[in-house]
């Protein structure tokens, strides 16, 4: 039973914040933002952002594709500003190029004077330095790439993702077809996992050895030595060896965006056949753009085909549950990675369903995502609901025990959160 004893449990737990569900409107400011923090871009920017995901999703793929570091330096000597020191801005630290004074930081992903307060993306760079709206410095910059007057990251991005979408493509066929694959078989077999569910997340399987299967076949594949792909391990003599990064006995799921581009694995340690999927699963990736990854909600939407697609979504507390409930015929659920009030994360969940709905167990022994997020989201518009499950297995016990039609009746029977909370 849901007592009022068990809900201050909770705000003792996830804070009083917990229990302040009305918006706070400047979390919704960063949210409406594609930037982390500056200068305010104008309403009219982001209303023109807002459109539709798929303009905001080109607008944050070309924040990825940029370089701060290389913009700052190209508007620094295109002005013969005193930030123009090519060196200093290698080192990430120079003169400010618009206030002159030293504390000025740079990186790939952003920039900030500490003495002027100008901070931003590579397009709130340049748009300051060319006097421009930000949507036009965003469309020139765009023409910078295309035109290969900036090199950018792109090529970078478009590297990383190759290799891990082959490392993804050998990792499923490894397990459905090689021997090595048998104890991930058997374990899958053991959930009753359907081949077609396999093939939709493209599962894999790294073995625990040899610790090196692949890399060679990268190289076989004309890769050359993939050392995103490979981390060092120090043998009994005393040797560094390179080895795979994501071997070393895992169940691996990728981790793709809207486009399907692979940028790294959620991984599970399977040390037999009867393994528990539930809990034990993290998330190893490429961090090539920061602000790629933070968007990202699993399984990643596509759009703008899957724009509001869903009337009500489950929020799930691991990636394996997402992949029972698919494996069952539930299709509207998603996992929110690490962090479930990330506001970049969550403009992508909002945009993805009119309603949502989290799971709750009344002694507290799971985790509460409804209280993690509820400040985040807009009361008004969006709809917020609380189901109960067991405190023991959660969903996937219901599942278990009940199948499909379970989990379909306790997400139609789940309350409002502010019923829940006693409003």
């Amino acid at each position: 039973m849901l007592t009022r004893r068990n809900l201050f449990k909770f705000a003792a737990t996830f804070g009083l914040g917990a229990f302040a569900p009305r918006f706070n409107q400047s979390t919704h400011r960063v949210a409406m933002e594609s930037r982390q923090g500056g200068n305010p871009p104008s309403d009219r920017f982001v209303a023109w952002c807002e459109r539709s995901p798929l303009k905001r999703e080109w607008l944050e793929n070309l924040k990825d594709d940029l370089d701060c570091v290389e913009v700052v330096a190209h508007v620094a000597s295109a002005a013969s500003m005193p930030g123009s020191a090519e060196v200093n801005l290698i080192r990430g630290s120079s003169h400010c190029p618009f206030c002159g004074e030293a504390g000025f930081r740079v990186g790939p992903e952003s920039f900030r004077c500490m003495w002027c307060e100008a901070e931003g993306s590579a397009i709130e760079c340049y748009a300051r330095a060319e006097g421009l709206p930000h949507e036009v410095a965003a469309v020139s910059l765009f023409s910078l790439l295309k035109e290969g007057a900036l090199k950018g990251r792109r090529l970078e991005n478009e590297h990383a993702h190759r290799m891990l979408e082959e490392a993804a493509r050998f990792y499923h066929d490894l397990l459905c077809e090689r021997p090595e694959g048998k104890v991930a078989r058997e374990c899958l077999t053991e959930q009753g996992i359907a081949l077609h569910t396999i093939e939709r997340f493209q599962v894999g399987y790294a073995p625990l050895d040899p610790d090196d299967l692949l890399s060679r076949h990268l190289v076989a594949a004309g890769y050359g030595v993939p050392k995103l792909l490979q981390s060092v391990r120090v043998n009994e003599e005393g040797e560094q060896q390179p080895v795979d990064r994501y071997g070393g006995g895992y169940l691996l799921i990728p981790i793709c965006d809207q486009a399907g581009r692979s940028w790294g694995f959620m991984k599970h340690r399977l040390i037999s056949g009867q393994d528990s999927l539930h809990g034990g699963w993290t998330q190893d990736t490429l961090a090539v753009s920061e602000r790629r990854l933070r968007r990202l909600i699993f399984p990643a939407p596509v759009w703008p085909q899957d724009f509001n697609r869903h009337k009500r979504l489950l929020i799930t507390e691991s990636p394996w549950e997402v992949v029972a409930l698919h494996n069952a015929g539930i299709q509207n659920a998603a996992y929110l990675f690490d962090s479930a009030t990330d506001p970049v994360r969550l403009r992508t969940l909002l945009a993805s369903s009119y309603d949502f709905v989290c799971a709750f167990d009344y002694r507290g022994e799971r985790p509460a995502t409804a209280f993690r997020f509820v400040e985040q989201l807009e009361r008004e518009s969006r709809q917020l609901f609380v189901m109960t499950v067991p405190s023991k297995g959660g969903l996937l016990s219901l599942l278990q025990t009940g199948g499909h039609q379970a989990v379909q009746d306790v997400m139609s029977q789940a309350i409002p959160f502010h019923q829940l909370m006693g409003e």
